[in-house]
């Protein structure tokens, strides 16, 4: 039978070395497990320094695991050569934060899009040309944008152009990496519908990555929610959007404004009760990661990590997840001394 995965990580870690006098190595991702079926998009949530980047990073080759492993259909890729990445370039494409900046203001849009096709496949011209074409057709581009350069184009425009260089590989998977994250917000929605369209158009399988829940809510089936390089919240999109169960997830949603004045202000009451929490004095040496920042810390949270448990369709790592979803949880104001 067909594995339904076909990205599989399992206990990744990714360190950052840095010299002793630069405050030593730095742990970025600690211990993660994600799947993304075929045809599935799993957005990854957290905010910035959570460890989200990273583990596109670690997918795409970009940054080397020290632990765990990254399969992709089968196969194992967490230390490919150069060579077993430029195959794999063919089926795993990137759409990163800043188009422009990841393209050459020189070159036109046209040899933009067929670099990695000569590079990767060594296509002949004629076909080069007509797979440049279809994708810029299929991002809602005019044939005329091949001649164009990239400085002639809005932040809009430019980043259907950075989506079109993925697509002309004809991949199975992408990694979205802040991918609206730079747009205004009637733009972010054209370009979310672009890449809804698209998945199912292509059958595409896409790792989203975002600070904002309510637009990974929009795009995924399945939300990954990061803290301190820790998975601390998954499940189905509607579920921990909508319902989250982890503070920080809870924190997240509560970040984010909305039009409804009952509702933006219930979550300024919950940003309040984050805000005075458990003071960052004290260090979490074997507890939760979450521990200085959560409003129902107690000591067991300080002492012992949780483990990510599922529940009800929900996996949280949260010793007080119940009384939390209960409304019974209160801060226990003995921890808010430092260590």
């Amino acid at each position: 039978m067909t594995d339904p995965a076909l990205l599989r990580i399992a206990g990744l870690d990714v360190t950052y070395h840095r010299s002793r006098r630069r405050g030593g190595d730095v742990p970025a991702v600690r211990g993660v497990d994600l799947t993304v079926d075929r045809g599935e998009t799993v957005g990854l949530v957290g905010e910035s320094g959570s460890g989200k980047s990273t583990i596109g990073s670690a997918v795409l080759g970009l940054v080397p695991a020290t632990g765990g492993t990254i399969r992709f259909d089968g196969a194992d890729i967490t230390h490919g050569t150069r060579a077993d990445r430029r195959l794999l370039a063919r089926r795993m494409q990137v759409v990163f934060q800043d188009p422009y900046g990841s393209m050459n203001p020189a070159h036109t849009v046209g040899d933009t899009l067929a670099e990695a096709l000569r590079y990767n496949l060594g296509l002949p011209a004629d076909e080069i040309r007509e797979r440049v074409l279809r994708a810029l057709d299929d991002v809602g581009l005019p044939p005329g944008a091949a001649h164009r350069h990239p400085a002639a184009f809005s932040g809009g425009q430019r980043q259907r152009i950075a989506i079109a260089r993925a697509l002309v590989m004809e991949p199975e998977f992408v990694v979205c990496d802040e991918a609206v994250s730079a747009l205004d917000l009637s733009v972010q929605a054209q370009v979310l519908n672009l890449l809804a369209r698209l998945k199912h158009a292509r059958g595409l399988s896409y790792l989203f990555i975002s600070h904002d829940l309510s637009v990974v809510r929009y795009l995924s089936d399945t939300i990954v929610v990061l803290y301190a390089g820790r998975v601390v919240e998954r499940g189905p999109a509607a579920l921990v959007a909508d319902s989250p169960a982890h503070p920080y997830t809870r924190a997240l949603l509560a970040a984010a404004p909305v039009p409804d004045p009952v509702t933006q202000r219930r979550r300024q009451a919950e940003r309040r009760l984050a805000a005075a929490a458990t003071p960052a004095t004290r260090r979490v040496s074997e507890g939760c990661v979450f521990a200085p920042r959560c409003p129902f810390a107690q000591e067991t949270c300080w002492s012992t990590r949780p483990e990510l448990v599922e529940h009800d369709g929900i996996a949280v790592a949260c010793h007080r997840r119940d009384e939390i979803a209960a409304g019974t949880a209160l801060r226990d104001n003995t921890t808010t001394g430092a260590a």
